[in-house]
């Protein structure tokens, strides 16, 4: 929000707009792009967030949903050992098992889902509430469990006894799941589609960009490519008042430790609090003594760089970058050099963890260190 990220690309969407208007070459192959690209917009973000409410009120939801797919993804041809081990991996999930709050929790997701998505996401078990039971997930959640092998491990060793899995259909539960999967699949379906229609209309407007834009520079398209990005390491400032310096030391390690006691995020193992409660940092230490951990530079970062090296203008390994500032999230839209952040772990600290902590000095010794 600070740095307006929407309101820049509005103005270019704005800008392109009137371009294509004022172009009649443009304008007559063009003309679709922006209300393409907004119905499809439109239709993706419906279809995902409908997505992410089946995910946490089904897949991830009621256990007899999951014990049901689980069956339904059984490989029942697998070697003995392996039929074996999953059987007990699933047999071992009725070990907490409570089958009347498993109840209330699908009641529950069931009110949730329909009041949060369009009916068009609705899977077919709906309209069997609607005309068997009223509209009542109590009533067609107590029929379900009520006649489901599948409640309790008894009944899912009956369920597996049976002579085929032709039958397995014949439990509501697994019939359930089918239904599940294929609204699913219907909804993955709509979203590769309009996913595909974005990325064929993004081609198209980024070209249209280009064409506008004729005498500027842009970046290539460096996707599944190698690349290197260059910076330099600097201290920032991301509000008044604020000042951060470039490189954190030792001292940090303990500061934080103590300020988030008990936090998992922030623990350290006692035995590298006490090989750096030491101070012996022989030629890993700076001029007074300490020893740097992290530093900072304007270097780009996105996911997947992390372990990326880290290299000095001769060639010599500074560290590795494994994160990005707060303010450097948005950087994958917008690149602002002068509060966003690479963060990058001092190779002097990784070569004391090996040494010391690690006890790998015959690693040190194959190196060259200046």
């Amino acid at each position: 929000r600070k740095l307006k990220v929407l309101d820049k690309k509005r103005q270019a969407e704005e800008a392109l707009r009137q371009w294509i208007q004022k172009t009649p070459a443009e304008r007559e192959n063009l003309l679709h792009l922006m209300s393409s690209l907004e119905l499809n917009y439109k239709d993706r973000k419906e279809v995902n967030r409908a997505m992410s409410y089946f995910g946490e009120s089904f897949i991830n939801g009621p256990e007899l949903v999951q014990f049901a797919l689980t069956i339904l993804n059984f490989d029942f041809e697998a070697e003995q050992k392996q039929v074996v081990a999953q059987l007990q991996k699933l047999l071992d999930k009725y070990a907490n098992y409570d089958v009347s709050i498993d109840k209330e929790v699908f009641v529950a997701m069931l009110k949730e889902y329909r009041t949060k998505v369009d009916k068009a996401y609705l899977p077919d078990l709906y309209q069997t509430i609607d005309t068997l039971y009223g509209g009542n997930e109590q009533m067609y959640v107590d029929t379900l469990y009520a006649h489901s092998e599948l409640t309790s491990p008894r009944g899912l060793k009956r369920f597996l006894e049976r002579d085929t899995t032709f039958h397995m259909i014949d439990d509501p539960a697994v019939s359930l799941g089918i239904d599940l999967i294929v609204k699913l699949f219907d909804m993955r379906s709509q979203m590769a589609e309009a996913s595909d229609n974005i990325e064929k209309d993004e081609r198209e407007f980024n070209a249209a960009m280009r064409r506008m834009y004729a005498d500027r520079n842009f970046y290539p398209d460096a996707n599944s490519t190698m690349r290197l990005s260059f910076g330099t390491i600097g201290s920032y400032s991301p509000y008044d008042g604020a000042d951060y310096g470039y490189y954190t030391t030792v001292k940090g390690i303990f500061e934080k430790v103590k300020e988030h006691s008990g936090d998992p995020d922030f623990a350290v193992q006692p035995e590298v609090l006490s090989l750096l409660s030491s101070g012996d940092f022989g030629r890993y230490a700076d001029t007074k003594g300490d020893m740097n951990v992290c530093f900072i530079s304007n270097n780009d970062i996105t996911g997947g760089n992390s372990g990326s090296a880290m290299f000095n203008g001769k060639g010599e390994l500074l560290g590795l970058a494994f994160d990005g500032n707060w303010e450097a999230m948005s950087s994958d839209i917008v690149f602002e050099p002068d509060v966003q952040r690479c963060i990058g772990v001092d190779v002097r600290y990784m070569l004391f963890i090996i040494e010391k902590f690690g006890k790998a000095s015959h690693l040190i010794q194959e190196l060259k260190i200046e």
